[in-house]
């Protein structure tokens, strides 16, 4: 029966995770890297690796369980016609190569100031959502401006391990996409920024000739294994409280999100 404790005391805690990482996939076009970050972090340690390699393995393996999230959360979205896909296509090409490039450096970065740019960015964006201003007028942004943000979101992504939704359905929001279509198309630009991240992890694992237990390189198997299906089951519950939820509710849950984001960040940073 020492297997079934076992499974209970270490694993199980993986399943509750997907479902919660799902949910919130589908309702607020993240990938749930804020959620399973801190969560496998806490755990690595627990199981005994140092905080520095539990935190780099957490960074990992939550891209990897972002890649299959945010597949599932697409389909559901694109179903229910949330995606703008002009927005999608200029986006994607910059935050891939974004995220490519910061993952190659994250082990070696110091991201103090950039991460105190992300959680003071996320606070003021959250404000603007919770009273729901908007632009006096619509305006569409140029070609350098869209490179450049979506390179910044691919970059600040790969750095805090996040799909991105954080960054891109409040600057969305502030180009005047409604939320629902900024959480869908959101949801779509996480997927590149998750597929380089991993793929770099994954190149830096093949160089390795030895690896910890459970694991493949930076990722950790069981994590993955458990997250990911469950992730990928309940994304599209997460998308039908989308459609149902009225638009200024989804709005303050979204903005009470990003509050809670950038104060944790925050408080790690200058605690």
């Amino acid at each position: 029966m020492d297997w079934i404790q076992l499974f209970f005391e270490q694993y199980a805690l993986f399943c509750l995770i997907g479902v919660v990482v799902g949910v919130l996939s589908g309702l607020l076009g993240i990938g749930g890297g804020i959620v399973l970050v801190p969560m496998l972090h806490a755990m690595l340690v627990a199981k005994g690796f140092s905080a520095d390699a539990a935190f780099h393995m957490a960074l990992a393996t939550s891209m990897a369980c972002i890649v299959f999230t945010s597949l599932s959360s697409i389909l559901a979205h694109h179903k229910n016609q949330n995606i703008v896909w002009p927005y999608v296509w200029a986006m994607v090409p910059m935050a891939f190569i974004g995220s490519l490039l910061a993952t190659l450096v994250a082990i070696h970065l110091d991201a103090f100031y950039l991460t105190l740019f992300f959680a003071t960015f996320t606070f003021f964006a959250a404000i603007q959502l919770f009273l729901d201003r908007k632009p006096t007028q619509h305006k569409v942004p140029g070609k350098v401006e869209i490179s450049l943000v979506s390179l910044l979101i691919g970059v600040i992504s790969a750095l805090v391990s996040i799909g991105g939704g954080t960054l891109t359905v409040p600057y969305l929001a502030m180009r005047n996409v409604s939320v629902k279509q900024a959480i869908g198309t959101s949801a779509v630009l996480g997927f590149p920024i998750a597929l380089a991240s991993t793929v770099s992890y994954l190149q830096d694992a093949v160089r390795q000739t030895a690896h910890a237990p459970d694991s493949f390189g930076l990722l950790y198997l069981p994590a993955i294994m458990l997250i990911t299906p469950l992730s990928v089951l309940f994304a599209p519950a997460g998308v039908a409280l989308t459609k149902r939820l009225p638009v200024k509710v989804l709005k303050r849950i979204f903005a009470v999100f990003l509050m809670g984001v950038s104060i944790n960040l925050l408080w790690s940073q200058l605690a």
